[in-house]
């Protein structure tokens, strides 16, 4: 697994999880008014998808697998919050 393409999955994961729990990202407060963190939660989640469509072929099986998993748990996350 390319630790580059690990490190840019599980940051871009860790920071859509800090987003759902509430927490905005550092830098998210000069947004102002739109710095809603569900909204930041749904771009990182986007990111991600858009990141699998586009490397879609041509990722090793283990980071195929660490894309599919971080996306699964956040899109769980996400529609299990949209609840409340």
């Amino acid at each position: 697994m390319n630790p580059h393409f690990a490190s840019l999955v599980l940051g871009l994961a860790a920071q859509a999880e800090s987003a759902l729990a509430g927490q905005l990202p550092p830098g998210a407060e000069q947004l102002g008014d739109q710095a809603d963190a569900r909204q930041i939660a749904q771009t990182l989640i986007d990111t991600l998808v858009m990141l699998e469509a586009k490397t879609a072929g041509g990722l090793e099986a283990d980071e195929k697998q660490l894309l599919t998993q971080a996306l699964t748990a956040l899109r769980f996350r996400f529609v299990k919050g949209a609840g409340h």
